[in-house]
């Protein structure tokens, strides 16, 4: 077993805990009578990044891990579950409107996101040692862009702007990432 497998099982795990929230919320989240789209949407596009974001695993299968490394980098599946557990609580059962629970905490998911852009861009930067004009720069900012004003906003036509947005780019870019081979 090569170290890359050894680390892989770690974030295997998170993600996988992140994949099971997502989907065991959804028959909660889709509920005719409690059902928010704005939230749904944003459920769906944490969905595709768990798998996008673990598909993207392979870029760190050549690097030299450290113990710093591997801290810096968990941190990605584990924001990304954290943003998982704030959009579907534990017990989503118990939730009578998602609307209202989005307006609850859509401040924490959207600052959770800001923490994922923020730990994804360093781990780009110090462990795939990419530039600062590297073009995925230009995701990252679109993304701290979405966080702030998610995390600053509380108006629903906003939100509803930012889910429509979200969904659009979530599904183009999951059918370019997904399409393509990650090579060997």
């Amino acid at each position: 077993m090569t170290l890359f497998e050894y680390v892989g099982i770690a974030f295997s795990l998170v993600f996988g805990f992140s994949a099971m929230r997502l989907v065991s919320g959804l028959p909660h989240a889709i509920d005719r009578e409690r059902r928010y789209w704005v939230h749904l949407s944003l459920v769906t596009v944490q969905f595709l990044v768990t798998a996008g974001v673990f598909w993207a695993f392979w870029s760190f299968r050549d690097i030299e891990w450290t113990f710093p490394s591997f801290v810096l980098v968990l941190a990605n599946p584990s924001l990304i579950y954290f943003g998982a557990c704030t959009l579907v609580p534990e017990a989503a059962s118990s939730v009578e409107s998602w609307h209202a629970y989005y307006y609850t905490i859509r401040r924490k998911y959207f600052v959770g996101i800001l923490l994922w852009v923020t730990v994804v861009a360093l781990a780009s930067t110090f462990v795939l040692d990419r530039s600062l004009t590297h073009p995925t720069r230009i995701f990252q900012a679109i993304v701290v862009a979405v966080g702030v004003l998610g995390a600053s906003s509380s108006s629903t036509r906003v939100h509803a702007g930012i889910a429509a947005f979200s969904i659009s780019v979530a599904t183009v870019g999951a059918f370019v990432v997904f399409a393509a081979p990650l090579g060997r």
